[in-house]
C-alpha cells in the first residue's frame, strides 16, 4: 500500500504536467486551423480604376493567394431596391472594379496595415477596405487563447515539478541506508540512484498512457471538441499519438533532472 501510494504520489504531477502541456499542444493547432479557416474566409476589399490581375499583387505581398472581382451588377441591385432614380446603364459603366482579395494565412494587425498601404501605393487602386474593427476583435482574440493558454502550462509546470521534486526526495530518504551501503562498498553515484531511475521510468509511462488514453477518448467522442466550443475543427489523432513520445521524454527529463538535484545534494551533505 505504501509502495502504492509513492508511485501515486509521482504519478498525478507528472500526469499533471503532460497534460498540461498535452492541452497547450492541442489548443495550439486548433488556434493553427482556425487561423486557417478565418484566412479562407477573411477576404480584402480592393477597389480600383483598372483591371487587377493576381500577379501584379502577389508581387507586393507573396501571400496574396486569390484575386476575385465583384459582380458589378449586384452593386446595381442593391441601388435599385433602394428605388433610386437613377440611369442605371450608364452608372455601371462609371463605376470602378470591386475585387476581393484572400491571403494565404491569417494576417497580424501590423501585417494588415502594411499590406493596406502598398496595396494603395499600387497605380489603379483607389481604396482598400480591410474591416479593421472585426479583424482587430478577431486577432485579440486569438492572441489572449494563446496566452491563457500559455499562463495555464506555466503555473501547471511550476507546481507539479516541485511535487516531482518533493516524491523524489521522499523516494532517496526510504533507500537512503542502501545507498549509504552501496557508497560504502564504492558503487558510482549513478548506481546508488539506479532504483530511483527506475521508479521514475515506470511512472513516468503510466503517466503518459494516461494522458493519451484520456485525450484519445476525448477527441474519438468529439468531447473535447464541445467542450472547448470548436466543433467544426478537426483534431488528428495520430498527431496525439506522435506527442506521446515527446510527453514522455518530457516527464523523464524532469525526473532525472530532479534526481540529480536531490543526489547531489545528498553528495554535498555525505563528504561535508
Amino acid at each position: 500500500m505504501k509502495s502504492l501510494k509513492n508511485h501515486i504520489s509521482l504519478i498525478i504531477p507528472l500526469f499533471a504536467i503532460l497534460f498540461a502541456v498535452e492541452f497547450y499542444l492541442i489548443v495550439d493547432r486548433l488556434i493553427a486551423s482556425y487561423e486557417t479557416k478565418l484566412s479562407n474566409d477573411y477576404s480584402i476589399i480592393v477597389v480600383a480604376q483598372k483591371p487587377l490581375t493576381l500577379e501584379e499583387l502577389r508581387v507586393v505581398d507573396p501571400e496574396i493567394t486569390a484575386l476575385k472581382q465583384i459582380d458589378a451588377t449586384l452593386i446595381i441591385n442593391r441601388l435599385k431596391q433602394n428605388s433610386l432614380n437613377l440611369d442605371y446603364d450608364e452608372l455601371q459603366g462609371l463605376l470602378p472594379s470591386f475585387y476581393r482579395l484572400y491571403l494565404s494565412s491569417f494576417p497580424s494587425t501590423q501585417k494588415l496595415q502594411e499590406l493596406k498601404e502598398q496595396l494603395l501605393k499600387v497605380e489603379g487602386i483607389s481604396r482598400v477596405e480591410t474591416f479593421t474593427k472585426t479583424h482587430q476583435r478577431i486577432y485579440n482574440f486569438l492572441l489572449f487563447i494563446k496566452s491563457i493558454s500559455k499562463l495555464f502550462l506555466a503555473i501547471i509546470f511550476v507546481t507539479s515539478a516541485m511535487l516531482v521534486f518533493k516524491q523524489i526526495e521522499v523516494w532517496n530518504l526510504e533507500h537512503q541506508e542502501r545507498m549509504y551501503i552501496m557508497a560504502l562498498f564504492g558503487a558510482p553515484l549513478w548506481m546508488r540512484n539506479a532504483i530511483l531511475v527506475k521508479l521514475s521510468i515506470i511512472d513516468t509511462t503510466i503517466s503518459t498512457l494516461l494522458v493519451y488514453g484520456f485525450y484519445s477518448y476525448m477527441v474519438s467522442s468529439g468531447s473535447l471538441m464541445r467542450l472547448l466550443g470548436v466543433e467544426d475543427l478537426t483534431i488528428d489523432q495520430a498527431q496525439i499519438a506522435g506527442d506521446m513520445l515527446w510527453l514522455f521524454g518530457i516527464g523523464l527529463m524532469i525526473s532525472m533532472i530532479n534526481i540529480i538535484i536531490v543526489a547531489s545534494r545528498q553528495y554535498k551533505m555525505a563528504t561535508t
